[in-house]
């Protein structure tokens, strides 16, 4: 039996970028046996992927429960670990697993330089490409082989009151496609304004008959989303869920429309086509992989270029890159795109 131990440890949208390397060693060793080491809250996202045989879930910031994460570290011996986090605390995680070869990134491309001595084998690898690429890259050098990097989408483990649940979500839905809508991020300048995702779901609507299942992930959010919802017909905002059945519910729908957040790092992980938004992050690097995810970015009107983030993202008092896109190119983009959501085309 083959047995492998990735080490990625945070944070979440991190994590669910890097679950496209699983795929690629179960293509490689289809009886392999692989173990995940986690800080803690994000344990659940990671015990819920079917291809994960164990979760070694790590309380970092608290030095009492070490112990026994210490325990679960060494309680297995593992034919290769794969430090995908790049860091300090993960090297130290590395160099305490019982590992016969354990691999990770050079100094050119690691986070913290001290994390190459934990690992006996370190590759450079390109920062400029998709950061799935970036972790998957990793996995095809130290086997000295690619295999074909077709992104195929999972389901999340989750119970039978889970399921029950998106079948109470779906019931009410109408005749017409059905479109997730995310449109909330943590940082304000990543966001659509609200006029135009108003004015942008009505012309879909008026397009596909489209149902409009809005998604949330705090107050601010679910209060945008009931906004939404009073202005577009067939909108319905749904109740938050666990992320497992989020992502249950992404594989139910026809398409995930979302800015570069969470949710649509999320939706990379399923079968689901997505339509994303983007100003200040790089859609080459951040989104989903496939040419059945669509992504439209916005321009600078300040001249600002960047490789992966522009380095105001957090301080533009305009944000105006995708707060300045308009609903007339964005829904001219879609129905170029997607013109699979309308009647009579197959979905």
């Amino acid at each position: 039996m083959y047995r492998v131990l990735i080490v990625k440890t945070s944070s979440l949208g991190d994590i669910i970028q890097s679950f496209v390397v699983l795929n690629d060693l179960k293509r490689r060793f289809p009886t392999c046996e692989i173990d995940w080491a986690v800080e803690a809250p994000f344990a659940p996202i990671v015990a819920a992927h079917p291809m994960v045989s164990r979760v070694i879930s790590l309380e970092i910031k608290q030095r009492k429960h070490w112990l026994r994460g210490y325990r679960l570290l060494r309680s297995q011996k593992y034919d290769v670990v794969f430090d995908l986090q790049a860091n300090c605390k993960s090297g130290i995680i590395t160099w305490l697993s019982r590992g016969a070869m354990k691999v990770g990134y050079g100094f050119q491309s690691v986070r913290e330089w001290p994390n190459i001595f934990a690992t006996h084998v370190r590759f450079n690898i390109s920062k400029q490409q998709n950061i799935r690429l970036f972790y998957l890259e990793l996995i095809e050098r130290y086997f000295d082989r690619s295999l074909a990097r077709d992104m195929e989408g999972v389901s999340l483990h989750i119970d039978r009151s889970e399921k029950s649940k998106i079948e109470q979500i779906l019931a009410p839905l109408r005749p017409g496609p059905k479109l997730m809508v995310c449109p909330g991020s943590k940082w304000s300048n990543k966001q659509l304004k609200e006029s135009t995702w108003i004015e942008f779901l009505q012309k879909i609507h008026t397009f596909c008959g489209a149902n409009f299942l809005l998604m949330w992930g705090d107050e601010r959010e679910k209060a945008l989303c009931a906004h939404l919802a009073h202005h577009v017909p067939n909108a319905f905002v749904i109740d938050k869920l666990p992320l497992p059945t989020w992502q249950n519910l992404m594989n139910a729908v026809d398409l995930v429309m979302a800015v570069d957040s969470g949710a649509l790092h999320l939706s990379a992980t399923t079968h689901t086509p997505s339509f994303s938004l983007f100003g200040p992050t790089s859609p080459q690097i951040f989104k989903p992989l496939g040419s059945h995810h669509v992504a439209i970015q916005g321009a600078c009107p300040y001249g600002r270029v960047f490789e992966k983030q522009c380095p105001v993202l957090r301080s533009c008092p305009t944000g105006a890159c995708i707060k300045e896109l308009k609903a007339a190119e964005l829904f001219q983009a879609f129905q170029s795109q997607c013109a699979f959501l309308r009647p009579g085309s197959p979905l």
